[in-house]
């Protein structure tokens, strides 16, 4: 019986351990205004499609220059985030014809292929208690980035 409690207290201890609270912080938003999408994703099938994020978050803002937000008590796994201002409230990121994005955008891990979106690898960050900042740039492809 004590071994029992002893193992599972480690289990609950390693556990408890495994958790972080995320910081994320998205720059250069150059007081646009409209609604700002957030998308968190644990796994490469999920990110490649764009379904079933792990945390999302849709918020309105209107002229800031950066936006902040925890995310609390995250597993420390890898994650990949993607980010974009939705600046006609249609809830896509609109491209043109070419695939050139016409809203300004960001994934973590400072990926932003021009004319695709970065990889599960190329966007990936792993959070810990040493490191638990994810800071995104958005590019807004208007030429001044």
């Amino acid at each position: 019986m004590r071994y029992f409690l002893l193992v599972l207290s480690f289990f609950l201890c390693h556990t408890i351990n495994a958790q972080t609270d995320v910081k994320l912080t998205i720059k250069n938003l150059r007081k646009v205004e409209g609604n700002l999408s957030i998308e968190f994703y644990r796994n490469i099938e999920n990110y490649t499609k764009g379904e079933n994020a792990f945390k999302k978050l849709y918020i309105p803002i209107k002229d800031l220059d950066q936006f902040e937000t925890t995310f609390k008590n995250i597993e420390e796994t890898y994650y990949a985030v993607k980010v974009f201002v939705d600046t006609n409230n249609n809830k896509i990121l609109d491209k043109s014809f070419l695939g050139v994005k016409k809203e300004p955008y960001g994934y973590s891990g400072d990926s932003s292929p021009f004319l695709r979106e970065p990889t599960f690898e190329e966007a990936r960050e792993l959070p810990s208690k040493q490191n638990n900042n994810i800071i995104i740039f958005l590019k807004n492809n208007k030429g001044d980035d």
